[in-house]
């Protein structure tokens, strides 16, 4: 039996959970960073697999000199250092940035199911739940950058 490509309401619902995710991560790092943009909190999340300047920059699909001058700002902010080899780390600071980025995500999530009516939490659990399963399964394809 073929599979509808896209079920009624698909689209609308994935969009929503789309912009709940994403204000999610924006009301995180407002809270933890304010004066971090999303474009520097993404290049600290890359240092974390990527320790040059052209991996952070297919990480983030950027151009490099967009990821040199956002890697040239961590630095200044002492967030990332510069590796004599020519790399980037983090630094403590900027692992701790990440992590007290994550708790408060992971915090705002949990009041969302917190405040739900008793009722609907173990439904949002259970969702969710399924949602992880499904998002970790979908196989990671390389991005090719095109012109606009």
């Amino acid at each position: 039996m073929p599979v509808d490509p896209e079920p009624a309401g698909t689209r609308p619902a994935a969009e929503q959970v789309a912009a709940s995710l994403m204000r999610v991560w924006q009301q995180a790092r407002e809270d933890v960073a304010p004066t971090i943009s999303d474009e520097q909190l993404r290049a600290l999340l890359a240092l974390e697999s990527e320790s040059d300047e052209a991996g952070v920059a297919v990480t983030l699909d950027v151009s490099p000199p967009v990821a040199a001058g956002l890697l040239a700002s961590l630095v200044r902010r002492t967030l990332v250092r510069r590796l004599p080899s020519g790399g980037f780390s983090l630094t403590g600071a900027g692992r701790c940035v990440l992590e007290a980025t994550r708790h408060r995500r992971r915090q705002l999530l949990e009041q969302t199911l917190v405040t739900a009516a008793p009722q609907d939490r173990r439904v949002l659990r259970d969702l969710l739940d399924q949602l992880h399963g499904h998002v970790t399964r979908l196989p990671l394809v390389p991005r090719m950058r095109a012109p606009l």
